[in-house]
């Protein structure tokens, strides 16, 4: 009995470490958003077959503009690049104290990505699905430069369980 109490003490401390290591504070958030709003010109490469946006290898240049809005409640964004678009709302979950994205795309793809702090980057775990049903898995780091005005978005990522290339874009902030 006593092992097996053991046992499972130290099983729903080990699943409960990733949840903590994403939570962040409102004041993250704000943060957060400071750094991601704007206008942005990105160069882009698929990483895999995006339906809606392009081909695996292909190479884009994508605009976006990320503006807060809902008196500070929200980050809502918005993508062109390849041949389509997507739309995606960020906000502060402040009962599971974590910063949730959702968006879709012009392809049907769906995704949740939960963002946390790790040192001066910021990490998303993303989970979703393409419109045929295949989930999507990665983690992008984003590397702040150039007082702010570079983001580089790099990290693995997975399509119907199988590992892609990793991402690797660059973003300019082209306006505030």
């Amino acid at each position: 009995m006593r092992c097996t109490l053991a046992s499972t003490v130290l099983v729903a401390a080990l699943y409960a470490v990733p949840a903590l290591a994403q939570q962040t504070t409102r004041e993250e958030f704000n943060a957060f958003m400071k750094a991601m709003s704007g206008r942005w010109v990105g160069e882009i490469t698929w990483v895999a077959d995006w339906p809606g946006l392009g081909k695996k290898g292909d190479k884009v240049t994508g605009y976006s503009e990320l503006r807060i809005t809902e008196d500070g409640n929200a980050l809502i964004g918005k993508f062109y690049g390849g041949s389509g678009s997507t739309t995606w709302i960020t906000v502060y979950d402040a009962g599971a104290k974590q910063i949730r994205e959702n968006g879709v795309d012009s392809g049907g793809t769906v995704w949740t990505v939960v963002y946390s702090k790790t040192g001066d980057k910021w990490v998303g775990v993303q989970t979703g699905s393409l419109a045929d049903g295949r989930k999507i898995e990665s983690t992008m780091t984003v590397t702040i430069a150039d007082n702010g005005n570079t983001h580089t978005w790099t990290g693995p990522t997975t399509v119907g369980g199988k590992k892609v290339d990793d991402q690797h874009d660059v973003y300019h902030r082209v306006s505030k």
